[in-house]
């Protein structure tokens, strides 16, 4: 459960697009249907140089799509501008990507010159994805400026609203502007890896731990999480503990995930001031987060509102960075009956399902964000509002936590599976996949080898890679071995990224070795591999 400093509140609305006047540029002969050139994308963000902006602009814990704090303005007629230049003559489709949050701005207003195109937008809606603004024409290495102005304060008094947010403008020619959204989670290719359907006489113990800290208007107790008729139970009560008036619970994973399909089936609690949840995050279920990096929230609900739902995705390390979907309704009110919950997170992002549909896609690339090993968290706290006391006791219930995977991965931050031998091993200061830290040894003979196996179903045709991690020292011929066959990857070479090994045909349930050895000068780096199915 991430934390929120306000009570959230939701205005729905529906975008306000106005068009001022259309954009009329000279088109040179380069532009004309004739032009061999194919069609073109140009993104510009709040890092690059064509960004600028007046005073009154500052840096939000929002982030985009490539890692970078998002910029956010709320002082009237102030500006965030983007020049962009048109690498041909044509026709482009303008672009604006900002994030979504409950106290964006309903009156942001983008201006595109030279041609005066002029828009409202209402950034309540639409946040986290490609939003057109228009169609434009442009010259061939013509400068484009979108300039993004605050507009009027609507509700004076209230500071918890209108924030005009920036981050990314685009010149599109052809294409969908956004991914395309799935009806169901393709799983396809996907094996189940691991399943509690609370049917047992009790909560298997070996694979969970109770959710035991104190959090907002509540504290956790192991005795509020029990299994009756199939179904895990949290209790939530009125009852004095640790300094508090009332006390709740969940379950938290022992084992650590990754990439995958996560799933599961909820039923929340009637009435207000209790918070359930259904994440992932490396900490401690006694409030102690040694590991936490990454967290995904595959819900996020305040029972004082049951039909609106948030996800989100944090990157903890500092400047601590979110990627939200924003609170919206989630069409039904989720304490009458049984909802489907799912994320399906792999390298690029995750995408969130509610009751097989999917209704937010949140981009979090590895490199610019932290990519790590997660527990699983059921909970329920009381939190943001206080509970109802004449509707207590009650109780939120999982049916049911799943997790499915498809392509299978090797790290040397990976709980199992990698192991060391030889001497000078030491944690490399070059940054590895996903963000995380490589190991490196420059002793003769030292080996790195991941043990990689395929789930379930997965026996057949799959491409293995190697996460190269250069830099100056490396060893130019380290060796690589796997599945019989044996090659060499240049380590001296700076930069990093996968490096093809091949295709191998494997057999599900079977450990593969892949080892890096150091048997030449120069060091090794040792970080990650993944067997990528076919």
């Amino acid at each position: 459960m991430s934390p929120h400093p306000h009570r959230r509140r939701w205005t729905s609305a529906l975008a306000t697009l106005t068009v001022a006047a259309s954009m009329l540029v000279t088109t040179p002969a380069s532009a004309t249907r004739s032009d061999p050139r194919p069609p073109v994308t140009v993104v510009s963000t709040v890092a690059d140089p064509g960004y600028t902006e007046s005073a009154g602009w500052f840096a939000s814990s929002l982030a985009g799509f490539g890692g970078e704090q998002t910029r956010y303005g709320r002082i009237p007629g102030s500006t965030a501008s983007w020049t962009l230049v048109a690498p041909k003559g044509g026709s482009y489709t303008v672009d604006v990507w900002y994030p979504p949050f409950h106290t964006s701005a309903s009156n942001a207003g983008y201006t595109i010159s030279p041609g005066g195109l002029s828009v409202t937008v209402d950034q309540r809606e639409g946040g986290g994805y490609w939003r057109p603004l228009g169609r434009v024409r442009a010259g061939d290495g013509q400068a484009l400026t979108v300039t993004l102005t605050v507009g009027p304060d609507l509700t004076p008094g209230n500071l918890d609203d209108e924030y005009a947010r920036g981050y990314a403008v685009r010149l599109r020619q052809g294409g969908a502007a956004n991914p395309p959204t799935w009806r169901g989670p393709n799983l396809a290719g996907y094996d189940l890896a691991f399943a509690d359907e609370f049917d047992g006489p009790g909560i298997d113990w070996t694979v969970w731990d109770p959710r035991t800290d104190v959090r907002g208007n509540s504290s956790q107790r192991a005795e509020n999480v029990r299994l009756a008729d199939g179904v895990l139970v949290i209790d939530l009560k009125k009852e004095s503990d640790r300094g508090k008036a009332y006390t709740g619970g969940g379950l938290v994973s022992k084992d650590r995930y990754r990439y995958g399909y996560y799933e599961t089936r909820v039923r929340i609690n009637e009435g207000p001031g209790w918070h359930p949840a259904f994440w992932s995050m490396c900490g401690g279920a006694n409030g102690v987060h040694n590991c936490q990096l990454a967290e995904i929230d595959g819900f996020e609900i305040d029972s004082i509102n049951p039909r609106r739902v948030i996800h989100n995705v944090f990157d903890h390390r500092a400047p601590r960075r979110q990627v939200t979907s924003g609170w919206y309704d989630v069409g039904a009110d989720l304490s009458q009956g049984w909802h489907t919950f799912g994320y399906l997170y792999d390298e690029a992002g995750v995408r969130f399902f509610v009751d097989g549909r999917q209704t937010s896609y949140l981009p979090y690339p590895a490199g610019p964000f932290v990519h790590d090993y997660m527990k699983v968290w059921l909970t329920a706290v009381a939190y943001n509002d206080f509970p109802d006391d004449a509707q207590l006791p009650a109780t939120v219930t999982f049916d049911y936590f799943r997790y499915y995977t498809r392509d299978v991965y090797g790290d040397n931050n990976a709980p199992t599976g990698y192991a060391e031998t030889g001497s000078g091993w030491g944690d490399s200061g070059l940054p590895g996949f996903g963000a995380l830290t490589p190991r490196q040894s420059c002793g003769l003979g030292a080996t790195a080898t991941w043990t990689l196996r395929p789930e379930g179903t997965g026996t057949g045709e799959y491409d293995a890679y190697l996460y190269r991690v250069g830099g100056t020292g490396g060893q130019p011929t380290a060796r690589v071995t796997f599945n019989g066959a044996e090659s060499t990857v240049d380590l001296s070479v700076p930069g990093s990224g996968w490096l093809p090994l091949g295709a191998h045909s494997l057999v599900a349930g079977q450990g593969y070795p892949l080892a890096l050895a150091r048997d030449g000068a120069g060091c090794i780096r040792a970080d990650a591999v993944k067997l990528v199915r076919r």
